[in-house]
């Protein structure tokens, strides 16, 4: 796992990719490496788990130095596609999985990427053609797992990276605000890709590549949702359905196992974990490293630590847990807004669990993706109740709108700095067409390529590689394997709700609701009795007893109408009526006030320039 970027073309001074991997030190202390040639620049910053020795070295190049590369991520099938290249005459100086890769791409050239089964972001500089004028291959992992940032600089150049810190490490990048995304950012939460948060820088798509030849730039996609679903899986038995899935998940397991460094998981008091931990005891015996946080007795309603220790104690894992409070939560703060590299409302609980587990280790198993495969959050249950006739985007922009709007459209009307208000556009629950993408299959899919594509990509799966990475600790998300969701795409209904649609999903027990029943059932013979009796809880932070309780001063400190106009982003004259209601003790939504303050500290952080 590593930090990567790169410069394309323009005239950046020679400094900038320098500046660009000291900007994303925390994702790679282990080695830093640059690649120059004319006017292209590469760099990375490593994080080593396949092969500690030198050969591992980024950024890479072909034995005859006409192919380069950089590549964050992992290769989960390495050693079955380094056989297979042997067989086709190729030799490896090294046991890493980035020489496994530049070798397919050199074999293949594009058409390698549905060969890898792993997490990337890649960049390779192919000088074959013609190495006055090469040409660079960006690429994206089919889930969106690895970030992958892409602009164009002032100066003409085409610049990518890891994080936007990097990115504007460049000094090509201005640091002026989107006002569409920020849009986006106070409705739902999080920004929805391609857009982000800085104008003129994108992210590149899950299962998109990109190519760039002089001044031509063209983006590709390599795979689609469910395109190797197993029809045969919809009208199976259902025990055959269990059995499927739990060899698929089992063998997934096995196969994230793979690294020359501990690997440890992150578990919550929720089936998703407990099933990947207890199916990674199997493989590696006892003594797992666990970690989970916690708020103690007087925030009960938030803690799961005692059913996650439980699962521990059966499990027989090593098992830490982190209590957290709110004076961790403001000494850690500023450090939050430098990781988060975008705004988001959530990501706090990943930062303080995977700063347990980087003390430890350097990768991590994480449950993120089991309810949004197997219908596991509420809005999945209001769609199927609501969604079945008449328009189905557009009830599926209320039920999950409602559940992921922080702010309503007009109350964002009144937030954004008057000068972006203009630009920023419409409501973004208009947007779900464009995730649509199993759009011709059955409702069950249709929810979950939307929540994928939505959720999943742009706020869960984001904010676990910032907050993961600060702390230099790898997350990896079986459950987002595409064998596990080619699977899951090929289940009907029934095998995902038991019951139909379950009436109090998040009160109820898992068995009582029936949801997420192919995965009860796959966790039954693995967990302890009585572990499906249990309501499903979601990973939250208190922040609405924080925020409007003994962190309040800081939120009233950070949010004046004075700090917020020399950044640009939040109107002035809302945080005048703001500082009115805090002072007058009333309470407000947690997220809301999250939402803002971390907004206005990233864009201090980072430095962003009032729009002119």
């Amino acid at each position: 796992m590593c930090g990567i970027c790169g410069i394309i073309g323009g005239r950046s001074d020679e400094a900038a990719i320098d500046r660009m991997v000291a900007a994303m030190r925390h994702r790679g202390p282990d080695d830093r490496g640059t690649y120059r040639r004319g006017r292209i620049a590469l760099g990375m910053t490593r994080l080593a788990i396949q092969d500690l020795s030198p050969g591992g070295h980024q950024p890479m190049a072909s034995p005859d130095g006409d192919v380069w590369m950089v590549y964050n991520g992992e290769m989960y099938n390495a050693p079955e596609e380094r056989r297979h290249l042997e067989e086709l005459g190729y030799s490896f100086r090294s046991t890493s999985d980035t020489e496994v890769i530049l070798t397919l791409y050199r074999h293949y050239g594009p058409a390698c990427l549905p060969r890898i089964r792993g997490i990337f972001a890649l960049a390779f500089v192919d000088l074959r053609d013609d190495p006055d004028d090469p040409t660079v291959f960006l690429a994206r992992d089919p889930m969106g797992v690895k970030p992958l940032l892409f602009g164009r600089g002032t100066d003409g150049s085409y610049v990518f990276a890891s994080e936007m810190k990097a990115m504007l490490a460049s000094e090509v990048i201005p640091r002026v605000v989107e006002p569409r995304a920020l849009r986006c950012l106070l409705e739902h939460g999080s920004v929805y890709q391609p857009d982000s948060l800085i104008r003129g820088v994108s992210m590149v798509r899950p299962a998109h590549s990109v190519t760039i030849r002089g001044s031509d730039v063209r983006v590709d996609r390599y795979w689609h949702l469910g395109v190797d679903r197993r029809s045969e899986m919809r009208t199976a038995d259902y025990g055959d359905q269990v059995a499927a899935m739990a060899e698929t998940l089992r063998e997934t397991v096995h196969a994230q196992l793979i690294g020359d460094v501990p690997i440890g998981a992150l578990l919550s008091g929720g089936v998703d974990s407990a099933t990947l931990t207890a199916l990674m005891a199997a493989e590696v015996g006892k003594n797992v490293r666990t970690f989970s946080v916690g708020f103690g007795k007087d925030l009960a309603a938030f803690d799961e630590t005692d059913i996650a220790g439980r699962f521990a104690e059966h499990l027989g894992t090593k098992h830490t847990r982190l209590e957290i409070d709110h004076e961790m939560v403001r000494n850690e703060i500023d450090r939050i807004a430098d990781a988060i590299d975008q705004p988001s409302i959530d990501g706090v609980n990943t930062y303080f669990v995977s700063k347990a587990a980087g003390e430890h280790v350097k990768v991590a198993i994480s449950g993120t993706g089991g309810d949004d495969l197997f219908m596991g959050y509420p809005w999945h249950a209001q769609m199927l109740r609501y969604g079945s006739g008449g328009d189905f985007l557009a009830a599926y922009a209320e039920s999950a709108g409602r559940f992921h709007e922080t702010f309503s459209s007009s109350d964002v009307n009144q937030l954004i700095a008057p000068s972006l208000l203009a630009a920023s556009g419409r409501n973004h629950r208009d947007d779900y067409a464009a995730l649509d993408e199993l759009g011709q299959s059955e409702t069950v899919d249709r929810i979950t390529a939307l929540t994928l594509r939505g959720y999943t990509n742009n706020q869960l799966l984001r904010d676990i590689d910032a907050m993961s990475m600060a702390h230099s600790l790898e997350v990896r998300v079986p459950y987002l394997d595409t064998h596990v969701i080619d699977l899951a795409l090929s289940l009907p209904i029934d095998a995902k709700l038991a019951r139909g649609i379950p009436a109090a999903p998040m009160r109820d027990s898992y068995r009582t609701s029936g949801i997420k029943r192919v995965l009860i059932d796959v966790a039954a013979p693995l967990l302890p009795p009585g572990f499906d009796e249990v309501p499903k809880r979601g990973f939250g932070i208190p922040f609405g007893r924080w925020l409007n309780g003994p962190l309040r001063g800081f939120v009233q400190a950070v949010l004046t109408p004075e700090r917020t106009a020399r950044t640009g982003m939040l109107n002035p004259q809302a945080m005048a009526r703001l500082q009115r209601i805090l002072a007058d003790g009333k309470a407000i939504s947690g997220w809301r006030l999250w939402l803002m303050t971390i907004s206005q500290l990233w864009a201090e952080r980072i430095g962003i320039e009032p729009a002119r």
